[in-house]
């Protein structure tokens, strides 16, 4: 799939790096097992005239919880992906509810690598086939101690 990034196309789709089967299973465990992420694709993006091959990258839609603190969420999903890639791998990590115009994209390039809450996948993708953006449902509020 094709997405318009100012004066560069951006290629979505299936995954054709391979990893060990090893080492997606580690990552679908890692990723699975991260209490920020409501759902996650794997796939490959090419951004044409920056990149001369595609690359893996890992798109993780955050829970409404998460929301209030991006850095932290980003922070857990990222360490998740080093926990479960070798030393010598990386992946972009994108934060997919900040670009929710990429999730048909990954829907039709078909690389769901995790979904962990089926309740947000449905309604972030209602949003954004009716037209509109996702909106974040309410946070439950946090007292702190201080």
């Amino acid at each position: 799939m094709v997405s318009d990034t100012g004066d560069a196309e951006l290629h979505i789709g299936p995954r054709r790096q391979e990893f060990d089967r090893a080492v997606l299973r580690a990552l679908e465990t890692e990723i699975g097992n991260c209490p920020d992420v409501a759902f996650a694709y794997l796939a490959d993006v090419l951004v044409e005239g920056r990149q001369s091959a595609p690359e893996s990258v890992l798109f993780a839609w955050l829970v409404p919880e998460a929301l209030g603190s991006l850095r932290f969420a980003l922070n857990l999903v990222s360490e998740a992906v080093a926990r479960a890639l070798p030393d010598d791998a990386y992946l972009d990590v994108v934060v997919l509810n900040s670009a929710p115009e990429l999730l048909e994209r990954l829907e039709a390039a078909d690389c769901l690598l995790v979904e962990r809450v089926a309740e947000e996948r449905r309604r972030a993708l209602e949003a954004v086939r009716s037209g509109g953006v996702p909106e974040p449902l309410p946070r439950r509020r946090r007292w702190w101690p201080f």
